[in-house]
């Protein structure tokens, strides 16, 4: 019996940095188990939510047992004798990647906007619209280029829901503001879009606060619908639009075809979001500064009233549900 390979993954999740480092590495846990590696995560006092969704989908979760993003950090993870490693987060110090580099595994990073410490990374993984080469060319060891929506690592139920072609219910709006939800969007969002009298089904994340609030106003409001995580995807897929913390959830919206307004709510995500606007499938809000729900109702409003079917084209056209497949693949090739 030939031993299979075990790539170990390394992120967090926490109330102040959002649970999308954690959610984002279990979608290419997920195509990775389907290339044949045994799967790791390696965490830091995960969410018991999170805990359970790792396990559901077949990782297995390891309790980091030392300082968090540390060179101790680093050495735990070798200790693990993966394969490959595979790190998503932008706290991860220079004397934790100096560790990895030392070793002779080979690691890739997941980055967002040039912010990894690391220095000579086997690959880097840039799922997003604005990624392109020059912004690692500073880079050592001619690292493997992972870049674009190509690369998006979607979860396997979005692949799976984007094959359903769902329709669309008229006039439903659909609200996530991610898995923490730390500007606390979510409540006033709903409160707003419930008074127009569209229907709206909200989800709300694995360490959001908010989760009693909103279903008091569910009971209370009879166009209100709190979904279990569960339905997450089937809501997002069968609505109008969508109203997006405008991280990884831009990219679940594209790949079962729904339009979505996305706010940015972090300096992390504004390149991206404006990128994925000049590509026709989302609208943005940026709440960085401050939060103008009247800006949010005015752009589903718009987008409602002028037509989806140009938006959600441009979102299809884009084939971003198999990104973590294409990724799980190209490091298989490298571990």
């Amino acid at each position: 019996m030939v031993n299979r390979k075990v790539a170990v993954l390394r992120a967090d999740a926490s109330s102040s940095i959002g649970v999308g480092h954690v959610m984002r590495s279990l979608s290419l846990g997920e195509a990775l188990l389907d290339e044949g590696f045994g799967v790791e995560l390696v965490s830091f006092e995960l969410a018991p939510s999170l805990q359970s969704l790792a396990t559901s989908c077949g990782v297995e979760l390891v309790e980091l047992a030392c300082a968090p993003r540390s060179s101790e950090d680093a050495q735990f993870v070798l200790q693990r004798n993966a394969n490959i490693v595979v790190v998503d987060g932008y706290e991860f110090s220079r004397e934790f990647f100096a560790v990895l580099e030392a070793s002779s595994t080979p690691f890739a990073v997941v980055d967002d906007n040039a912010e990894t410490n690391a220095q000579t990374p086997s690959a880097v993984i840039n799922q997003n619209p604005h990624a392109s080469a020059s912004m690692y060319a500073q880079l050592q060891g001619n690292p493997k280029l992972l870049l674009g929506l190509q690369y998006a690592m979607v979860r396997k139920e979005v692949r799976e829901v984007a094959a359903m072609n769902l329709s669309s219910r008229e006039g439903e709006v659909f609200v996530a503001m991610g898995g923490a939800d730390f500007l606390g969007l979510t409540a006033p969002i709903v409160e707003a879009l419930a008074e127009t009298g569209l229907q709206i089904r909200v989800a709300v994340g694995h360490t959001n606060t908010q989760r009693v609030h909103i279903q008091k106003l569910a009971d209370q409001l009879g166009n209100v619908t709190l979904i279990e995580q569960q339905d997450y995807v089937s809501s997002l897929a069968s609505a109008h639009v969508a109203v997006l913390a405008a991280g990884s959830s831009l990219w679940e919206a594209c790949a079962v075809g729904t339009p979505s307004i996305g706010l940015v709510v972090a300096d992390n995500q504004f390149a991206s979001a404006n990128a994925a606007k000049k590509l026709g499938f989302t609208r943005v809000v940026d709440c960085r500064v401050r939060f103008n729900i009247d800006a949010v109702l005015n752009e589903v409003q718009s987008c409602i009233l002028s037509g989806t079917s140009a938006m959600r084209g441009a979102a299809l056209s884009t084939g971003v549900a198999h990104g973590a497949s294409m990724v799980a693949r190209e490091l298989g090739a490298i571990a």
